[in-house]
């Protein structure tokens, strides 16, 4: 079995590079998930303002300047990898707010911050390319007390999704593993209000539409779709699992 060091070594090659494979396999994905993405819903669980906000695996921190203009005090980010890094500043220095963010190239589970230091931790899909203990007990210290973790995951259990999984294995890096309940059960216990909710259940069949329909027709297929899925995971708490999306709030 590969030690952490490897499997961290390998996260950081796989993003580094992006082949073009996968860069083409993501764009069809997103094409297919269309109106059904329901990932903008994160913003609705924190108010960044006067925070010293972390965006915890940023990528090229697409999401950065948002929170600048949100009010945030401070915007720092950290990733595996040095090219996604570099993105980030480019776009911050060309939209003119590199004054007000940090980036940093690092390893989540080892960030190198001080205890304490971040009111509100945002990671969108970052967790389940990580060791999930040791990326909660490294969250738990640099956090600070009173203050909020929110991250947006992918769910493994959904038998149409695993199957999508597995017809596309260059989508995906080799070591990633999307979000189980065991992994609800360790958030719980390293954050005693932890709580979740989940999004995306009858849309997960209907993706391939997408591929079809313009967005104008996405558009309203979408808002029924969401809130019959909302019904039926409030009513049946036992399908959460087999959504496409897990939103959790860590505090």
């Amino acid at each position: 079995m590969p030690d952490d060091t490897e499997v961290v070594e390998r996260e950081r090659r796989f993003f580094n590079t992006q082949g073009r494979l996968y860069v083409r396999l993501r764009l069809a994905i997103w094409r297919a998930i269309g109106e059904f993405n329901r990932n903008d819903e994160i913003f609705r669980l924190f108010d960044p303002r006067g925070k010293r906000v972390l965006l915890y695996g940023c990528g090229p921190a697409n999401d950065a300047r948002r929170y600048v203009e949100a009010g945030a005090a401070r915007v720092e980010g950290i990733d595996i990898s040095e090219a996604e890094i570099a993105r980030a500043a480019r776009r911050a220095r060309a939209e003119g707010f590199a004054h007000r963010v940090d980036f940093r190239a690092g390893d989540a589970h080892v960030t190198g911050y001080p205890d304490d230091c971040f009111d509100l931790i945002v990671g969108l899909a970052i967790l389940h390319h990580l060791d999930v203990p040791r990326a909660l007990a490294e969250l738990r210290r640099i956090l600070r007390p009173g203050g909020r973790a929110v991250f947006l995951e992918p769910l493994a259990a959904n038998p149409l999704l695993r199957l999508g999984r597995r017809l596309t294995p260059a989508a995906r890096t080799p070591d990633e593993h999307p979000l189980t309940e065991q992994d609800w059960f360790l958030c719980a216990r390293a954050f005693p209000r932890f709580s979740h909710r989940e999004v995306e259940l009858t849309s997960i069949p209907l993706m391939p539409l997408n591929l079809l329909l313009p967005r104008a027709w996405q558009r309203p297929l979408a808002r029924k779709i969401r809130a019959l899925d909302d019904r039926i995971l409030e009513r049946r708490p036992g399908l959460r699992k087999y959504a496409r999306t897990t939103f959790l709030i860590l505090e």
